[in-house]
């Protein structure tokens, strides 16, 4: 009886304990907080507001950098069309004659504007770039100058030795350095077989020419040859 009266108070006991976890909320599970506002939340009206003004202003700054960019190439590039239609000495800017291909050997069927000549009907083939002690025909150099060349002429009764080398001293670097350059004697009283002579007088004892270019002078001066070969060497006249 006595062990009975035990057990019930024990198992009264345990409900106790039981009823007491459950109001009070022992062992539950914790409720889950309330979360704060996202990072990842939408932006509001008045930063999407800035980006779009922050995207605009640098659409608007990468369009006025291109066409700065573009009116200094455009200007650029008028500026050496400019510069290279002016002398860089006394040169003379002389009308075409045009660029026609005659037989090999022929003479010119017109004569030409300037001696020597710095366009008009020329051979096919071209003269080797180099310096020449001998004359070389008008009609195959013009195909030189077609092709970017320079020729420079000497002219005088002697050959002219040492003003000769004073042009070889000049000429000779760059046809080392595969530029498009020739040395040549121009002589009056060349003839093949008893032909008409095939060079004219000059006039001077210095010819520079390129296409549709002359500079002609007495004295030997090395800058302004120089400075007529870097000007129009390498210049191809081809139409």
């Amino acid at each position: 009886m006595a062990k009975a009266k035990t057990a019930r108070a024990a198992k009264t006991k345990t409900k106790a304990r039981s009823k007491t976890k459950a109001k009070t909320g022992t062992g539950a599970k914790p409720k889950a907080k309330r979360q704060t506002r996202s990072s990842t939340a939408r932006p509001s009206r008045e930063e999407l507001r800035a980006m779009a003004a922050r995207r605009r202003r640098n659409t608007n700054l990468m369009l006025i950098g291109g066409a700065t960019a573009i009116v200094l190439l455009v200007g650029w590039l008028i500026f050496l069309n400019i510069r290279s239609q002016q002398p860089v000495g006394s040169e003379q800017r002389v009308a075409t004659q045009g660029n026609a291909h005659i037989a090999s050997g022929n003479p010119s069927p017109i004569q030409y504007n300037t001696t020597p000549p710095t366009s008009g009907p020329h051979y096919g083939g071209i003269v080797n770039w180099g310096v020449y002690r001998a004359p070389q025909r008008y009609e195959q150099v013009l195909h030189n100058l077609e092709d970017g060349g320079v020729a420079v002429y000497y002219q005088c009764d002697d050959g002219c030795p040492e003003l000769f080398a004073q042009l070889e001293e000049v000429v000779q670097p760059y046809v080392d350095d595969g530029q498009h350059v020739l040395l040549l004697q121009n002589d009056p009283t060349w003839t093949i077989n008893g032909s008409q002579p095939l060079h004219q007088d000059m006039g001077a004892r210095i010819a520079l020419t390129a296409w549709q270019r002359i500079d002609k002078f007495d004295e030997f001066d090395a800058d302004r040859i120089r400075a007529f070969i870097e000007r129009y060497e390498g210049i191809d006249h081809h139409q």
